[in-house]
């Protein structure tokens, strides 16, 4: 076939010429119905036609007997005239009726958007997607690209495996007119789908960057990797940062703490940064679960901060031989926190009110200052080594307390079980401490131990004298005041 405009020849069913654009007038195939209702009133017609000829020639056979009778009469009948007038009139009534059904047909057919959809699901239905297209395109003709049609054609475009084809369609949609949410909401969804079947996350993220619609972005914001924000912006401060670096979705953040360009070579972000004293230059990247990598996000701070004066301790570290309490001058501003373990002391660790008491043995305290901003002094040290030149231990000290209670009835036996418990009692060195004017002693605490060695602490509390192992029980009075209840 060839084209009319120019001459050239063109492909079987093309509605277009591909040199000159010019459209091909076809005629197109029409309703059964349509059709069947034209023959059969061709037929009928006919039909009509034919049994008024056969009046006619009986007419004739006696008209000349008539003529024989009566000679004056005419040779043509007066009736003849009529029966062509209505024969004529008749047949251009079929005729006109005819072409007027060939013309509705066919421009139905031609210009009626209903029709080339249905067209389109029929040779869609039947796998032959090259022909459905030629209908959905002309039905986008008529229908200004309508986004329904749109996406019908995209997805015959991906049946026949022609994938880019089927996302050019819809980009050309997305940028043709102004489209409702939904319409929106299915191109990008079937785009996605074909970019995700291939791996383009890189694609994905770039057409969801060029998004206008906030609604659109939030709907598959899972496939972007936005620049990392920072909880506090660039500045000066005169307290220390707890930052916070989020992202969009999931994956994982990489930072640096110098300017340098992050990768994921860097430290990946787990938790809050601490920026005390000092100047930061923080940079980060976020690359998401797709491996879409984010551009740098990058922030400055100063911190100007007072750090606040140590405690003074006024005890040295060394070997004690006598109970020794370890004591401390507080600073005039901030909270003073202390360890007896030799880690180093925060806002968590024990808070130092009044003097320690040094324990028995090896320690190694550390004290510091903390300012109500966050801002910790030097951390001051000091060692201590306790022995006690005397023949009671700690040991001798518990088992001291147990004779004393289970000669006094209060145990049933030397291993601490008693009448009226589920379980024994057992008893734990807690500290040296000094009673005025009554000298140095042990104090032990008491637990109630079940069988699976569960332990509860009870109120009583034990004192057992350093030197010369004497049991008792350790009372305070309404003052605060310790006194002490002999057990021998």
């Amino acid at each position: 076939m060839k084209c009319p405009n120019c001459g050239c020849e063109m492909a079987a069913d093309h509605l277009y010429c591909e040199k000159c654009g010019m459209e091909i007038q076809m005629v197109p195939d029409f309703e059964p119905e349509i059709e069947n209702s034209i023959i059969e009133t061709l037929s009928t017609v006919a039909e009509e036609i034919e049994g008024n000829a056969g009046k006619e020639t009986e007419s004739e056979k006696k008209e000349p007997e008539i003529r024989e009778k009566d000679p004056g009469t005419s040779k043509v009948s007066s009736k003849d005239p009529e029966k062509n007038w209505l024969l004529l009139s008749l047949i251009t009534f079929i005729s006109v009726t005819v072409a007027a059904a060939f013309i509705a047909i066919f421009l139905y057919h031609r210009y009626s958007v209903t029709y080339q959809i249905e067209q389109a699901r029929k040779y869609g239905e039947l796998q032959d997607y090259e022909r459905a297209i030629v209908y959905l395109e002309k039905a986008r003709t008529l229908k200004e690209d309508a986004a329904d049609i749109v996406l019908m054609e995209s997805n015959y475009y991906y049946q026949m495996g022609e994938k880019q084809q089927a996302v050019d369609v819809l980009l050309r949609l997305l940028k043709s007119r102004e489209l409702s949410f939904e319409e929106k909401e299915k191109a990008y969804e079937s785009i996605f789908a074909i970019y995700d079947e291939e791996k383009r996350y890189e694609e994905i993220n770039a057409l969801l960057m060029e998004c206008q619609d906030g609604d659109i972005v939030n709907q598959f914001q899972q496939y972007m990797a936005m620049t990392p924000e920072f909880s506090y912006v660039s500045g000066n401060y005169d307290e220390i940062i707890t930052l916070r670096i989020s992202a969009n979705t999931t994956g994982k953040i990489y930072y640096t703490m110098d300017g340098s360009n992050p990768d994921e070579n860097s430290d990946v972000y787990t938790a809050p940064l601490f920026l005390e004293s000092g100047e930061y230059q923080i940079a980060a990247v976020f690359i998401n679960d797709y491996g879409i990598e984010s551009q740098v996000g990058r922030s400055w701070y100063v911190i100007n901060l007072t750090v606040p004066d140590p405690p003074e301790l006024l005890i040295y570290s060394g070997d004690y031989h006598v109970p020794t309490k370890i004591e401390a001058v507080l600073p005039e501003t901030g909270t003073v926190y202390y360890t007896m373990d030799g880690s180093t002391p925060g806002k968590d660790s024990l808070k130092y009110t009044e003097p320690i008491e040094m324990p028995l043995g090896k320690s190694n305290f550390k004290f510091v200052t903390i300012s109500e901003e966050g801002v910790p002094s030097e951390v001051i040290s000091r060692s201590f080594d306790l022995t006690l030149r005397t023949d009671v231990t700690i040991n001798k000290a518990v088992e001291n307390v147990m004779k004393a209670l289970f000669d006094r009835k209060v145990l049933s036996d030397l291993q601490g079980h008693a009448h009226g418990i589920q379980g024994k009692y057992v008893f734990e060195y807690d500290t040296i401490v000094e009673i005025p004017n009554l000298g140095y002693y042990y104090i032990l605490n008491e637990y109630v131990e079940d069988e699976n060695g569960g332990r509860e602490k009870t109120e009583r509390l034990y004192a057992v004298e350093v030197y010369t192992g004497a049991p008792n029980r350790l009372i305070y009075d309404e003052n605060g005041q310790m006194g002490l209840i002999s057990l021998q």
